[in-house]
């Protein structure tokens, strides 16, 4: 079957779906864990992911960040050229963007108060992250007319 001229290939969609459930497990599990320190419950052996999950997740968000550099000239321009789901591309390559910055911001930024408030915006962006791009895909479909394909 011929694919429709903004859809992404099979192996293009399936290691960017599985870099964005890495991000998704890593980034939710570091923050359970750091939850739990926090309130003192955490045991050794969580407190020693801790590392492994952020190391896991800063490589997983350079693959996604470069997943994403492959879309713009063709997927991303050409959709833009067409009309075809703009508002909804812009705001969701927006939402990436502030998760990239204040994924950036938090490994330099130096201030208690600024971090934490960094820190809360990141997770609860990435946490809504995978039904951006739900939403993002549903609405593509509608306006391609491809609405009855599945992932």
């Amino acid at each position: 079957m011929r694919r429709r001229w903004l859809q992404l290939s099979r192996r293009h969609r399936l290691t960017l779906y599985t870099t964005i459930v890495v991000l998704l497990i890593s980034g939710a599990a570091w923050a359970w864990i750091h939850r739990l320190d926090e309130t003192g419950q955490a045991g050794p052996r969580l407190h020693e992911l801790k590392p492994w999950l952020i190391k896991t997740h800063g490589y997983a968000a350079v693959g996604f960040v470069l997943l994403l550099g492959t879309l713009l000239p063709g997927h991303i321009r050409r959709a833009w050229h067409a009309h075809k789901n703009r508002l909804n591309g812009a705001f969701f390559l927006t939402a990436v963007s502030l998760l990239t910055l204040s994924g950036y911001t938090l490994y330099y930024l130096g201030g208690e108060l600024w971090r934490e408030a960094t820190r809360q915006f990141h997770l609860w962006l990435g946490l809504a992250l995978p039904f951006l791009l739900v939403w993002h895909i549903r609405t593509g479909r509608k306006a391609t007319g491809d609405i009855h394909r599945k992932p």
